[in-house]
């Protein structure tokens, strides 16, 4: 049943159980209509008048309103199923697919953390919060106490700065760092991962990704 007939259903229910409250009524609603339609005028009485008139309004304002309510509602509704399944898979703003490279998507254990931090990085510096994401969890796991042999620090492995493991520090300038190089590369998301990985010095070197098999094993768990 389409969203359309549902509430047409619905209202059609409602219209029926306020018919029957009406019937059920001490005399019923075909007997006060038939005393009404057989009687003379002098046998009509103000009462019998008076609560046929309730009923009949009562059912006239239900049926409306089902009528009112169908055609508001048929205007929100898409024209086919195709439609409808396209509104209802619509992609949040937090993109897995940019610039033509698809961004790997976090374990579930990781899901919801930092989230805030995350978003406010995001669009601080116009990076998808799902790249911040999955650089966090390859470079840290998500910890923000892990320090490397070289150095690296915190959740996105900084090598500088200070206060490195306050997972807002260290967000904000490790994404920081990441949009300046996605800029610099002119939205090569490859090169900009390459530079963070091992340095703008080495991709420039080597005139684009760097044959190192750390920084090439790198871009593969960060994107497709």
């Amino acid at each position: 049943m389409n969203p359309v007939e549902h509430v047409i259903s619905t209202r059609q229910a409602e219209f029926e159980r306020a018919f029957e409250a009406a019937k059920q009524s001490s005399t019923t609603f075909e007997t006060k209509l038939n005393e009404r339609l057989n009687a003379t005028p002098e046998q009509k009485t103000t009462s019998v008048q008076t609560v046929t008139d309730a009923e009949l309004k009562r059912a006239r304002e239900v049926y409306e309103a089902l009528i009112n309510q169908a055609d508001n509602t048929s205007t929100k509704v898409p024209n086919t199923t195709a439609e409808t399944t396209a509104t209802e898979t619509k992609p949040t703003t937090e993109s897995t697919n940019w610039n033509n490279y698809q961004i790997k998507p976090i374990s579930a254990e990781n899901e919801g953390k930092y989230s805030e931090l995350i978003k406010t990085a995001a669009a601080k510096y116009d990076v998808p919060e799902a790249l911040i994401k999955r650089v966090i969890q390859v470079e840290s796991n998500f910890n923000p106490s892990v320090v490397s042999s070289a150095g690296a620090t915190g959740l996105m492995q900084l090598m500088y700065g200070s206060n490195r493991t306050d997972p807002a520090t260290n967000i904000d300038s490790g994404t920081k760092q990441l949009a300046g190089y996605i800029k610099k590369y002119d939205g090569d998301l490859k090169l900009a991962l390459a530079a963070y990985n091992a340095g703008p010095g080495n991709v420039s070197k080597y005139g684009g990704v760097p044959p190192f098999k750390e920084t090439q094993n790198y871009l593969t768990k960060i994107i497709e």
